[in-house]
């Protein structure tokens, strides 16, 4: 069901982006990257076919898992979906699967933007994680979260270089301010405290 929801939400965004139009890669990732993804979506895409079409099959796929950990698999599930959307709902027609800045593109810093640079990554590894947990398949979560893991190493530094060159220094003054993936727990503290210190009188 959170896979279902997922496909089309990103079909959604994709279209009312025109982000549809383009290709799932960009030639600025660098072709290592390109196919590494490939070969871990293969991969993926193995993994499903055994778990939705050959379920008997697929044994050797399966670790057993507690059922909490099952159920916090849900939750996280849901969590990542909902941090899927608030990222497509924040950048709204600035929104590429490629490393393209669009036309009149400005910086995106509201939302989850406000803490971390790449909510989107962040949001997918938590998905496969959930995935994982909920199926017990760890063929069909392992292959996912390698694919994002791809994405978190070796496409991010192309990424941020773009960025930083196209927004200059208003990107740099942004990077000492938050997180790549999570949050900086420093600077969450540090701004909590500054508030706290304005309401004081």
């Amino acid at each position: 069901m959170i896979f279902s929801g997922l496909t089309v939400m990103r079909f959604y965004f994709r279209i009312i982006t025109g982000d549809i139009r383009t290709g799932p890669s960009s030639k600025k990732e660098g072709l290592s990257t390109i196919v590494t993804r490939v070969a871990f979506g293969v991969v993926l895409f193995f993994a499903v076919a055994l778990y939705i079409g050959f379920p008997d099959r697929a044994t050797w796929t399966y670790i057993a898992l507690p059922l909490y950990l099952r159920v916090i698999g849900v939750f996280l599930g849901f969590g990542a979906l909902f941090g899927i959307y608030a990222v497509h709902k924040e950048l709204g027609k600035y929104f590429s699967s490629s490393l393209v800045i669009k036309k009149d593109h400005k910086l995106v810093k509201a939302g989850p933007y406000r803490f971390v640079r790449h909510p989107m990554y962040t949001s997918y590894f938590m998905l496969f994680v959930a995935a994982f947990l909920v199926s017990e398949n760890w063929l069909l979560g392992g292959s996912g979260m390698a694919i994002i893991a791809t994405l978190m190493t070796l496409r991010i530094g192309k990424e941020e270089s773009i960025l930083l060159e196209h927004f200059g220094k208003e990107y740099e003054q942004y990077r000492q301010t938050t997180g790549m993936f999570l949050p900086m727990t420093h600077r969450l503290a540090t701004r909590k405290r500054e508030k706290e210190e304005r309401i004081v009188p």
